[in-house]
């Protein structure tokens, strides 16, 4: 029991052209009262994922399970020590992650995305960065936010990009993009739950 804050969750996106996509966070956690901290679940957006890594600020990797249930979709990233009372720790863990990439119209395909929200806890510093198959082009992206604060090229690749500050406990955030069908392999026909 406790109170605990996120000073910082960044996401990168990478689509791939396999139509799956590789998930990083970047996850700053606080604990401002109360009991130490040993983990932290980490929601996945469906159940097709695979755990890649997890890392702390100190270079050390972490253990990583899928604790998922139900419609619940979770990795349990373990702590290296507890986190306590006034601690702040930062850790990133990455993912694959199959069937998000959907057919949106009969000419493109597209993602959509809500970041992990946090039912007892706010965000200070939200990003989403989602990097487009090579050769997607400015022209060619659609989004649903109808702004988005910034664009970049990432290993000559166009990045779209997302920043929301001070979210409240358990508000969402969710984005999604869409682009021609020719820069993908494999995509579903419905959105994945």
């Amino acid at each position: 029991t406790g109170t605990y804050h996120l000073e910082q969750e960044w996401v990168k996106i990478w689509i791939n052209q396999d139509g799956t996509i590789d998930l990083f966070y970047n996850i700053s956690i606080t604990l401002d009262s109360g009991d130490d901290i040993n983990y932290v679940n980490v929601g996945q957006p469906n159940r097709d994922f695979k755990i890649v890594s997890a890392m702390d600020q100190h270079g050390r990797n972490l253990t990583a399970t899928d604790v998922s249930s139900g419609d619940d979709y979770k990795v349990r990233v373990s702590l290296y020590s507890p986190l306590k009372e006034g601690q702040t720790i930062w850790f990133t863990l990455t993912t694959n992650v199959a069937h998000m990439i959907w057919e949106d119209t009969p000419e493109r395909v597209g993602m959509r995305f809500t970041p992990m929200w946090w039912t007892e806890a706010g965000v200070y510093d939200l990003r989403i960065l989602i990097v487009l198959p090579p050769n997607v082009t400015v022209g060619d992206v659609r989004t649903t936010e109808v702004l988005w604060n910034d664009t970049q090229y990432e290993d000559d690749r166009l990045a779209i990009y997302w920043e929301k500050q001070n979210l409240f406990p358990n508000e969402k955030f969710p984005v999604g993009v869409s682009f021609p069908k020719q820069y993908v392999q494999k995509y579903d026909t419905q959105p994945s739950g």
